[in-house]
């Protein structure tokens, strides 16, 4: 058991007990679980009916045995998409962070927000820095180009919820703000924050589309204000839609 505080003990008890069922090659039985693992049965019992309710596991057969359930499979698949995804989309976002000197980024949606997986640092900034990996939809580059692929129903409820946060004076907080932007973004497929999420940032954002086109992520370039006027906006945006078009062409094939 960890020593550390802010580990809850049930989880890390769940935790325990996947990891023996994965590291197992025959089917595990309750007994079997405790003993190995130094539990009572009955706990034991209670986590593994919760985590085949969630098809974590499930029985082998008709035996009281467990075995991975078919709901890993799905979280396993998405972990090594995103993972391969990560890693074909490095070098591109290096290479783009190099060649401008400002900081690329790949993220994805995840349950109404965007959720950074990678960031290349370019030159420094306090700005840039005070980003976080988690951010709103509504007032990120990268947010915005998720929302545009949303269909009209998703978007309504979107801007009905509280995920829509103020964060500067610029942030668009309704739908019918966003629906004018939308326009721009289809049609470029481009989106842009100016200093949406924080005052003297600007960033810019394109998708990231699978063989289907499906939008599947999306990259973009942070930096201060003041830099991407003196380097210039077209400069960095016509990089950012080369690079988009590379990590995509790769993605295909995930």
């Amino acid at each position: 058991m960890a020593d550390n505080p802010n580990i809850i003990t049930m989880v890390d008890r769940v935790g325990e007990i996947l990891e023996f069922i994965f590291r197992n090659d025959e089917p595990v039985g309750v007994s079997k679980i405790a003993a190995s693992l130094d539990l009572p049965k009955a706990t034991v019992f209670r986590l593994l009916t919760t985590l085949q309710k969630w098809n974590m596991v499930e029985k082998y057969r008709d035996t009281d045995d467990y075995i991975m359930g078919k709901a890993m499979i799905r979280y396993g698949s998405k972990a090594k998409s995103e993972i391969d995804l990560i890693e074909i989309a490095a070098k591109p976002l290096m290479d783009l962070s190099n060649e401008i000197g400002e900081t690329a980024n790949l993220a994805i949606e995840y349950n109404g927000y965007v959720m950074t997986l990678l960031s290349e640092e370019g030159e420094s900034s306090v700005l840039v820095s005070k980003l976080i990996p988690i951010s709103p939809l509504n007032c990120s580059s990268m947010g915005k180009m998720f929302l545009s692929h949303f269909s009209d129903e998703e978007l309504e409820n979107y801007f009905k919820s509280d995920l829509v946060k103020k964060r500067t004076q610029n942030s668009i907080l309704t739908l019918d703000e966003y629906l004018v932007e939308k326009k721009e973004i289809l049609k470029e497929n481009v989106a842009y924050d100016n200093e949406e999420y924080e005052y003297g940032l600007s960033c810019m954002a394109c998708p990231i589309k699978d063989k289907n086109n499906n939008i599947i992520a999306a990259i973009s370039v942070s930096a201060p204000t003041s830099r991407l006027e003196y380097k210039g906006r077209e400069y960095i945006r016509e990089k950012l839609i080369k690079t988009a078009k590379i990590i995509s062409e790769n993605a295909k094939y995930l």
